[in-house]
């Protein structure tokens, strides 16, 4: 797929007309909205993967499009980015010598969240042993909690266990802030007990610019009442290889962008216009915000980011918009919701809606998807934050593949699904309707070393 598209200021303006629903008119173009979603999937964006300048592209195009929309920055701001820092610490060099015997490196595992260490004296750190019969996770969750620098001896039954977390050390940290409380060693299958050591680690710190790009429309009345609607506009880039696909001609070119147009231009090509919906209207009672996350792919970075700025309390709800591209497996354009049992939302929103087109439960309840997308960020807060997709995930074969492009999609379910989001959402934006909150997550405490 070639997609090229121009630049949203290279556009003609498309003219805004209303159509009738059975509650109110809306204010949003099935032209404007499929133009948005092919942009933000082109192969010009080569996939929106975090840290590349085509998520900057992309985000300026959000920029560009909250601007003509005529949304405002958020209060104490004077730009739509809203812009942060990540750090990744990633391990570069690492030799481990236990009573005069180097370590063979597929038997070490190094963490911590400085540029590097070195330990020349067992008296300066905690030694434990893991045993065949212990827990390993739940020992080293204890660990990192409390600490400090720790070598942990591991048996050589939790070789498999040992293994995973020797890749996810190896593949970096990757930290909102910095914080150097401790370092962990792990050897797998070293006996007896360490009279002297010689460790030297050192570490590859990074620092890289995230983006964020949120709009606002003030309310009329609760202008410090806030409803969020959202997407992450970030997806996974390209893939490494340029091999061929043997089954192709040898002169057809595999396919290497992922192009994440379900996941998740629709989302974002959906906030868009239900943004272009009530700033047309221009009678919403609650002040309006509007967020397109970026790192979600990589463990909701961009909306745990903004969840640290804002008040829970002045979160009324938060719609967030994941992966509408696609015809639910309840109809064309219908869609389902996260977390029903959680609050009362879908209730709320179902009472704005003919019974024929109520959003449904998740009706995937073992992938956990309450937690996996960019609503848990605020969900966990107490905001009741819930995600609402269309797409069938018990047969998305395209999740997560270069086959999730715009030939996949199905633009008249989207623009029945934005129809939807925009009718049920009334409620929310006139202030006639509040959910009741979800009931914040316990405040685990975060690791100390990872």
């Amino acid at each position: 797929m070639k997609t090229k598209l121009p630049l949203l200021s290279l556009i003609a303006a498309a003219t805004l007309t209303a159509c009738s629903s059975t509650n109110n008119a809306l204010y949003f173009e099935r032209a404007q909205l499929q133009q948005d979603i092919s942009y933000l999937a082109s192969d010009d964006l080569k996939g929106r993967k975090s840290f590349s300048k085509e998520i900057d592209v992309a985000a300026d195009y959000i920029v560009e499009r909250f601007t003509s929309i005529g949304l405002q920055p958020m209060p104490g701001t004077q730009s739509f980015k809203q812009q942060f820092n990540l750090h990744s610490v990633i391990p570069k060099s690492v030799s481990v010598a236990l009573d005069g015997q180097l370590i063979a490196a597929e038997r070490v595992a190094t963490v911590s969240q400085s540029a590097g260490f070195s330990w020349q004296q067992t008296h300066e750190l905690i030694i434990t042993h893991i045993s065949a019969d212990a827990d390993l996770r739940e020992q080293l969750r204890k660990l990192n909690q409390q600490g400090g620098n720790h070598l942990v001896l591991i048996d050589k039954a939790h070789e498999e266990v040992f293994s995973r977390y020797q890749n996810y050390f190896n593949n970096g940290l990757t930290k909102l802030e910095l914080k150097d409380q401790g370092a962990m060693v792990l050897v797998l299958d070293h006996q007896g007990e360490v009279k002297d050591l010689d460790v030297k680690v050192v570490n590859e710190v990074k620092t890289q610019q995230l983006t964020n790009v949120v709009g606002v429309l003030p309310g009329k009345r609760k202008d410090t009442d806030m409803v969020l609607f959202s997407a992450h506009y970030d997806h996974l880039g390209e893939s490494k290889g340029d091999q061929h696909d043997h089954q192709q001609e040898a002169s057809e070119e595999q396919d290497t962008i992922y192009n994440g147009a379900n996941d998740n231009a629709s989302g974002t090509g959906a906030m868009l216009n239900l943004a272009q919906h009530y700033a047309h209207l221009g009678d919403n009672e609650r002040t309006l915000m509007f967020a397109a996350f970026t790192a979600e792919e990589m463990g909701l970075i961009g909306s745990k980011h903004f969840a640290k700025t804002q008040n829970p309390d002045a979160i009324a709800a938060m719609i967030n918009i994941e992966m509408i591209g696609k015809p639910s497996p309840f109809g064309s354009g219908k869609l389902w919701m996260t977390g029903a049992d959680k609050s009362d939302l879908q209730t709320l929103l179902n009472q704005s809606l003919p019974e024929e087109n109520h959003i449904q439960a998740n009706p995937y309840p073992k992938l956990n998807l309450f937690y996996r997308s960019d609503n848990a960020s605020l969900a966990g807060m107490g905001v009741p934050a819930h995600s609402f997709s269309s797409t069938d995930m018990a047969n998305n074969n395209h999740y997560h593949t270069p086959k999730d492009e715009l030939a996949n999609l199905d633009f008249e379910s989207i623009y029945k699904s934005v129809t939807l989001l925009a009718m049920a959402s009334e409620p929310l934006v006139s202030a006639k309707a509040t959910p009741s909150r979800v009931a914040p997550l316990k405040d685990d405490a975060e690791g100390k070393i990872y």
